[in-house]
């Protein structure tokens, strides 16, 4: 079968159009070693009676090799297997299979034209890791939103507004927002929104290996710019006007694209909607003060302070995620947070209370 011929550079050809982060193997005859999570996907996809319960009877699965994939190097939730069917009629059929999890599909195929490039089964892999993660997260949300994620308390302001971006890039003069999100919360999530944007021009491919949103999504699901930015914008002010502070994790680049995407499409920025200065809370900043030491990437803190939440480069993950470190770093390392702000203000004290001001102040004192 010309599949099986060609499954070692079809892999390799797939694993180039996947981004950062996807590994894989196959189980033809130059097989190497697997990780623990790929032979349980490939235990699963050698023994044709796992499949029984999801064939129709004119279908049998294809005796050549499966492409067994997973993304990170220990997350068997996000593992897939992807090999042949054959029908009866001679007809044939590629399939995507889930055992770990891929947007809860578990025994369910995807079905693909044995013809589909590997640039068309990426990009459904991509489209399902992303709605496990919108899943997941949301999930998190509610459960936040029900009984409270952190200590009554933790924040000394009213509420917070978190906002994230994902964007084609670093430039505010060339660059485009592709995914945007807020949540609002206080020690309860209280109301959050992710949107898809098309931004009308391509996705770089550094971008998308980071984010994984394709020009193939974004044409087929993303928002008009205009109406997405006018919504968001207006909801952070009235949020912001209501009391609530704008958190914003490396306002530094997050912040300044808005507004750009703003001007560029003739909308009054977040600055004109409040009628004065935008100030943020950037958790980045705060924490670069602190004792720690180690990555201060958003992904790497998410790891160890947004217990569960899997969704790394989605907007509404990164939102959690970013609530999550702001908690942390007020729950835990406030005094520190005030010890460094007294050193830097003549005759200021060490002993107070962390406030807001405080950590607006951390956050712009670089």
């Amino acid at each position: 079968m010309i599949f099986e011929v060609r499954t070692a550079e079809f892999l390799g050809a797939l694993l180039g159009a996947l981004p950062d982060g996807w590994n894989g193997s196959w189980t033809g005859p130059q097989l190497h070693d697997h990780r623990e999570e790929e032979l349980r996907l490939k235990d699963l996809a050698r023994d044709a009676n796992a499949w029984a319960g999801f064939l129709r009877p004119d279908e049998t699965t294809g005796p050549g090799a499966r492409l067994l994939l997973s993304l990170g190097d220990t997350d068997v939730r996000y593992g897939a297997v992807i090999g042949l069917l054959s029908g009866a009629d001679d007809s044939s059929s590629m399939f995507i299979y889930s055992p770990g999890g891929l947007a809860d599909i578990g025994g369910e195929f995807h079905r693909l034209p044995r013809s589909s490039t590997p640039e068309h089964v990426a990009n459904v892999l991509c489209r399902l890791t992303r709605a496990a993660d919108q899943r997941s997260v949301e999930d998190h949300l509610m459960e936040a939103a029900a009984v409270g994620r952190h200590a009554t308390g933790w924040f000394p302001g009213e509420r917070i507004v978190v906002l994230d971006l994902e964007t084609t890039g670093l430039s505010t003069d060339d660059d485009r927002i592709v995914e945007a999100a807020w949540l609002l919360a206080d020690h309860r999530a209280l109301a959050w929104k992710s949107v898809l944007v098309n931004p009308g021009i391509p996705i770089p491919v550094d971008a998308y290996d980071i984010h994984g949103i394709d020009d193939v999504l974004v044409a087929a699901d993303g928002a008009d710019p205009r109406d997405a930015l006018d919504e968001l914008t207006g909801t952070l002010a009235k949020h912001i006007a209501d009391g609530a502070t704008l958190v914003v994790f490396n306002r530094t680049y997050d912040l300044p694209l808005l507004d750009a995407e703003c001007r560029r499409h003739s909308l009054p920025t977040l600055t004109d909607r409040l009628a004065q200065p935008v100030q943020a809370i950037d958790p980045m900043r705060i924490r670069q003060q602190t004792r720690y030491r180690g990555s201060n990437t958003l992904a790497a803190l998410a790891e160890l302070h947004s217990p569960g939440n899997l969704a790394a480069h989605s907007a509404l993950g990164d939102c959690l995620a970013t609530w999550d470190v702001l908690a942390h770093l007020c729950l835990h390392e406030g005094k520190a947070i005030v010890r460094h702000l007294a050193r830097r203000r003549e005759g200021g004290r060490s002993d107070t209370p962390l406030t807001v001001r405080d950590l607006l102040a951390s956050s712009t004192s670089w």
